[in-house]
C-alpha cells in the first residue's frame, strides 16, 4: 500500500486546523436533567418566539402521510412559488437545508486553496468555516460603527485571489442595513471573477424598517451574483431548515446545483415553506410584534446605562462592562440563555435574540442585576 509518510490525512489538514465544533450552549428544550423548573428563555439563536403560520403547520401535518417517497428534488411548487413573489426565473432559485447549506455551497462552487475570500468582521460564522474548509483564505474587513458592512474597505481589500465576497445586510451580530446605493456600488465595481453574496436571512425585518429591496440593484451586475434568504427567521420555520437562493445567471444556479447533495430539502419543509410564503399576512404580523419588541429591548438595555448597536434585526448587541462570557453564564444560571460575539474587539459584547414581550422583562431584570 502507497504510503503518505507521517502525515494524517483523516480528517484532512484543513479540517484539523479548524477549531472543535460545538453545539449552541444551554440544555436542549426537552432536556429532562435540566435543573429549571421551565425550559430556558432562548434568547441566543435569533429564533423567531412565535410559531409559522396555522397554514404552514397543517401543510407539514398533510406531508407527513407521504415521507415514504422522496421528496421533490428540484422544490418546483416552491420555487415557482418564489419566482412568481421576486420576479427571477425558477431555473435561477435553488433551496437549500437553511442558508447555512447554500452559504457551504458558495465556497464550494468558488474556491481551491489559496484563494481568498472577502467578508465583514463580526459576522455569521459560517463564512469562516466554509472558507476553511476548502482551504482559502478568510480576508476579515471590520464592520462601520453603525454595525453595517463597509462596502468601500471591502472593495479595498479585493486582491487577484478573490473568488468570494459575501456581504450581509442586515449584518449578524451587529445588526446593521446597507442602503441599496452602497450595494449598487459594489456590484458594479466588484471584478466578474468574483462571486458576490448577499447573505439577506434578515430580508423582511429590512423591509419593515423601510429599507429597499436590494434585488434590482444586484440585477445590474455584470458579473457572477446571489441573495441568500430564510424561512427560518420572519417565517418561524427554524426548526424545519429551507433557505434559498435568488441567482444571477443560470450559469451561477447551475453551479449550485452541482455543488448540492440530491435530497436536501425534505418534503415536509418543502410543504411548510410554500404554505408560510403564501399567508404573507401572519409573516407580516411576526415581523411587526418582534419589531416592537426589538425596540422596547434596546430602550430597556439604554435604560440600564447600555449603549445598544443599531439593529433592523430580531435580534440586539451592546456593549457591557464586564466580559460577555461571565454575563451569558450568570443570565443562563438565571435561565436566559444570549450568546456572546466571537471577534476581537468584542469580548465584552453580548448580544440577545428578541423574544416574548416576558423574555425582555426578564432578561432586563436579570441584566440589571448582574451589573450593578
Amino acid at each position: 500500500m502507497a504510503s503518505r509518510g507521517d502525515q494524517p490525512v483523516i480528517p484532512n489538514v484543513h479540517i484539523q486546523a479548524m477549531p472543535p465544533w460545538s453545539p449552541p450552549p444551554g440544555p436542549e428544550p426537552s432536556d429532562p436533567e435540566s435543573d429549571s423548573a421551565r425550559p430556558p428563555r432562548r434568547m441566543n439563536l435569533n429564533e423567531s418566539p412565535y410559531p409559522p403560520s396555522p397554514r404552514a403547520i397543517e401543510a407539514m401535518r398533510e406531508a407527513c402521510g407521504t415521507v415514504n417517497r422522496y421528496p421533490d428534488a428540484h422544490w418546483r411548487a416552491l420555487t415557482r412559488a418564489l419566482s412568481a413573489r421576486t420576479g427571477v426565473p425558477d431555473a435561477r432559485i435553488v433551496v437549500g437545508n437553511g442558508s447555512d447549506e447554500l452559504i457551504a455551497s458558495a465556497t464550494r462552487v468558488t474556491l481551491t486553496p489559496g484563494d481568498e475570500v472577502i467578508a465583514p468582521a463580526p459576522s455569521f460564522g459560517s463564512f469562516a468555516k466554509g472558507t476553511a474548509i476548502q482551504g482559502a483564505k478568510l480576508v476579515s474587513v471590520p464592520v462601520r460603527g453603525d454595525g453595517a458592512c463597509d462596502p468601500e474597505a471591502m472593495l479595498a481589500a479585493v486582491t487577484d485571489r478573490t473568488r468570494l465576497m459575501f456581504l450581509a445586510t442586515p449584518n449578524n451580530p451587529t445588526g446593521g442595513m446597507l442602503a441599496a446605493r452602497e450595494i449598487q456600488d459594489v456590484a458594479r465595481h466588484l471584478p466578474d471573477t468574483v462571486l458576490l453574496v448577499l447573505d439577506e436571512a434578515y430580508h423582511e425585518f429590512a423591509m419593515h424598517a423601510g429599507g429597499e429591496d436590494p434585488l434590482p440593484v444586484m440585477r445590474e451586475r455584470a458579473g457572477p451574483w446571489a441573495i441568500f434568504r430564510s424561512f427560518s427567521k420572519a417565517y418561524g420555520l427554524a426548526g424545519v431548515r429551507v433557505g434559498y437562493l435568488l441567482c444571477g445567471s443560470e450559469a451561477v444556479a447551475g453551479g449550485f446545483q452541482v455543488a448540492r447533495n440530491a435530497f436536501t430539502v425534505n418534503a415536509i419543509a418543502q410543504a411548510g415553506a410554500l404554505a408560510a410564503l403564501e399567508d404573507e399576512a401572519h409573516m407580516r404580523d411576526i415581523v411587526a410584534k418582534m419589531a416592537a419588541e426589538r425596540d422596547r429591548l434596546a430602550d430597556g438595555l439604554r435604560g440600564l446605562g447600555l449603549v445598544p448597536m443599531p439593529s433592523v434585526g430580531n435580534f440586539v448587541s451592546t456593549a457591557t462592562s464586564r466580559p460577555a462570557g461571565e454575563i451569558i453564564a450568570g443570565l443562563r444560571e438565571r435561565g436566559i440563555l444570549i450568546s456572546g460575539i466571537p471577534a476581537p474587539g468584542y469580548e465584552n459584547h453580548i448580544r440577545l435574540t428578541v423574544g416574548l414581550p416576558e423574555d425582555t422583562d426578564a432578561a432586563l431584570a436579570a441584566l440589571a442585576g448582574l451589573l450593578e
